[in-house]
């Protein structure tokens, strides 16, 4: 699996998909920050979007995503009556749009994806408050352009089943902007940077296929054929942490993913996870999340 899969297996993943409809003149609605990464698709005509610091006009075939769940606003124009978003999305469900104007504007798909934005990775943490996908960019990732085009398909469809398709379908399109969002910003610094690195993702790649590994700094610098103190230097540039404390970071996020998902002991995780105690496994496992295993367990039972 690579890194950037591997990452995103662990933030749980999942989408909702609201409506495709048509927004008539004049229109316009409000979104507040909320807890999760609000999407838009302007499969039809065209719109003005606005953030904090922000404003673009969006036209068909744009995607905007808010990962990080940043308040905006969309409408056909800045002087539009801004209605709040969750009123619009009850009114179009409702089967009563708000918006039911003669002169059609855009027509939108609109939804959100649910994930763990509380991570505790560097890539989750240098999320954008917002990311713009155009027509242009979807003619060169045709992967891209293939997944939204099924999204809007599904979305306009009432037959058996097509609610749990398009949000499938949801999660793999937020996958996808993502890796368009990554090949679009060749970064010089930071995690993006670090998975754009021949070099140092050689390293991501081990240290993520194998956590339970005695690794050392000279094993992982011989990994990026690189000097022990240009590697530690150049690794935690780009992901800002040290080698150890990636590992050690990489290691309890396996652990806690373990701990909720299988019936293995507090032990049998410990080694696979690459600690030889239980001992030693519960200190770090504790100091990172301030709960030991065995309490990280139960209150997910609980949960």
């Amino acid at each position: 699996m690579d890194v950037l899969s591997d990452i995103l297996s662990k933030v749980k993943l999942k989408s909702v998909v609201y409506f495709k409809s048509d927004f008539s003149e004049p229109w316009g609605m409000e979104i507040p920050k909320g807890p999760f990464a609000q999407f838009h698709i302007i499969t039809k005509g065209q719109c003005v979007l606005k953030t904090k610091d922000k404003s673009l006009k969006l036209f068909t075939g744009d995607i905007v995503v808010f990962p990080l769940g940043a308040s905006h606003w969309l409408a056909n124009n800045k002087s539009s009556k801004k209605y709040n978003g969750q009123e619009v999305v009850e009114s179009i469900l409702s089967g009563k749009s708000i918006f039911e104007g003669d002169k059609l504007s855009a027509t939108l798909v609109c939804g959100h994806f649910e994930f763990d934005r509380s991570l505790d990775h560097p890539f989750i943490k240098e999320l954008p408050s917002i990311i713009h996908i155009n027509d242009t960019d979807l003619k060169q990732f045709s992967w891209l352009k293939n997944i939204t085009d099924l999204v809007i398909e599904e979305a306009e469809k009432e037959q058996s089943g097509s609610g749990i398709i398009v949000n499938k379908l949801g999660e793999i399109l937020f996958v996808h902007t993502l890796r368009a969002y990554i090949e679009k910003n060749k970064s010089v610094n930071g995690f993006i940077a670090a998975i754009q690195d021949e070099r140092i993702s050689k390293v991501l790649k081990q240290i993520h296929s194998s956590p339970q590994k005695y690794w050392t700094v000279e094993q992982l610098a011989q990994i990026a054929t690189m000097s022990r103190t240009s590697f530690s230097n150049r690794f935690k540039m780009l992901t800002g942490e040290t080698p150890f404390n990636y590992i050690t970071q990489w290691r309890v996020l396996q652990a806690k993913d373990l701990l909720e998902e299988s019936s293995l002991s507090v032990g049998e995780i410990a080694e696979q996870v690459g600690y030889q105690s239980e001992a030693a496994f519960n200190r770090v496992f504790k100091k990172r999340v301030s709960l030991t295993p065995l309490k990280f367990r139960q209150s997910i039972l609980i949960s």
